[in-house]
């Protein structure tokens, strides 16, 4: 199946109306989860919601056109979820209470046997939420009120916090390590000199450089991961390379891995496969085959459009969990976080395939 302009302008029109469906109230940046089946506490949660709604009016040329007001009091919600003690961390405080609330006795019994359930931890959470507020900002301008300090400062520190990461599992190591360079690039230079940020910086670039697979093209340790882990871990790292403004290691190699087999129909497998073709190609024309893959991969992204105009995280299915909390009860219906990660898997694509626009690319 090919993606042709007469669906993305369909997508420009149909996307904002649902996010306007999940306006709540008169607050700018105010975001539902989704439409009919959001939860008690995800109808209470407002961060995540609000940086998706805002990364996807961004990507399809929307953001520049609404009124300044708006624009300055959506950023100023965004703002106010940072905390001021501490390290100023971003903070969506009905989430941290969930992911703080103590187990219950079912649970509690699973887990003297290993089988209770996932229980995130809430400082891990909250410095994922810190890294997606401040990319979210940086990506029309903006920065936080205060600068974010809880991450390390010494080269000797960062080599050390990098190196202690599960690197057999990519994908969660990836995605923490990107978490720190954003914090390094964005963060650091309010309070500390350029020349001491580039020191840090560039451990970065020399962990990476060291720790890519010359075989695949991807980054790990230890044995193969599974395709999955190994596409979605890859990409996680190539956005760190993206803020570092290093070039993927051995493009051509990681473009097979990735062509290899189908990601899984899921938000964020199929926008990981096309960000990691996308950041590999870096502006070189898509061949046969990845125009295939992409074709594949569209086909997809249009079994999770519903009738509400947006897209669901799950095909007919909208995301039930967001970081270890239950925001939904996955009716068929269309989800904000699916509809940023599709819109932007779709943006991507577009732009591999030479399919012109306009729409701006996002970077996360």
């Amino acid at each position: 199946m090919t993606l042709d302009l007469s669906y993305l302008r369909e997508i420009e029109e149909r996307v904002p109306q649902f996010l306007r469906s999940l306006r709540v109230g008169v607050q700018a940046g105010r975001y539902l989860p989704c439409l009919r089946g959001a939860t008690a506490v995800g109808r209470e949660m407002g961060l995540g919601w609000s940086c998706f709604a805002l990364k996807t009016q961004h990507m399809l040329g929307r953001w520049d056109g609404l009124d300044r007001d708006e624009r300055e009091a959506w950023v100023e919600f965004v703002q106010d979820y940072q905390r001021t003690d501490g390290d100023s961390v971003f903070e969506d405080p009905p989430q941290m209470a969930m992911l703080k609330k103590p187990p219950g006795i079912i649970a509690r019994m699973l887990s003297l046997v290993g089988r209770g359930p996932w229980r995130p931890d809430p400082l891990s959470i909250a410095l994922a939420e810190t890294k997606q507020a401040v990319a979210t900002l940086a990506e029309i301008g903006a920065e936080p009120r205060r600068p974010f300090r809880g991450f390390p400062l010494k080269p000797e520190r960062v080599r050390e916090w990098l190196e202690a990461q599960d690197w057999s599992r990519p994908w969660g190591a990836g995605g923490q390590s990107a978490g720190m360079v954003v914090f390094i690039k964005t963060q650091a230079p309010a309070f500390m000199p350029q020349r001491d940020v580039d020191e840090l910086l560039d451990v970065c670039r020399d962990f990476y450089a060291a720790l890519v697979d010359a075989e695949t093209g991807a980054y790990f340790r230890g044995a193969t991961p599974a395709h999955g882990e190994l596409v979605n871990g890859a990409m996680k790292v190539l956005m760190a390379l993206d803020w570092l403004d290093m070039p993927v290691h051995y493009p051509d190699r990681l473009i097979a891995i990735t062509l290899a087999a189908p990601p899984k129909p899921e938000g964020c497998h199929l926008v990981d496969a096309i960000y990691v073709l996308h950041r590999a190609l870096a502006g070189r024309p898509a061949d046969a085959a990845v125009r295939e893959f992409c074709g594949h991969v569209v086909e997809s992204i249009r079994a999770h459009a519903n009738d509400d105009g947006g897209f669901s995280f799950f095909a007919r299915k909208a995301q039930t969990h967001y970081y270890g909390v239950e925001v939904s009860r996955g009716l068929e219906e269309s989800d904000i976080q699916g509809t940023c990660l599709l819109v932007w898997a779709l943006a991507m694509t577009a732009q591999m395939c030479g399919v012109e626009a306009g729409w701006k690319m996002m970077r996360p």
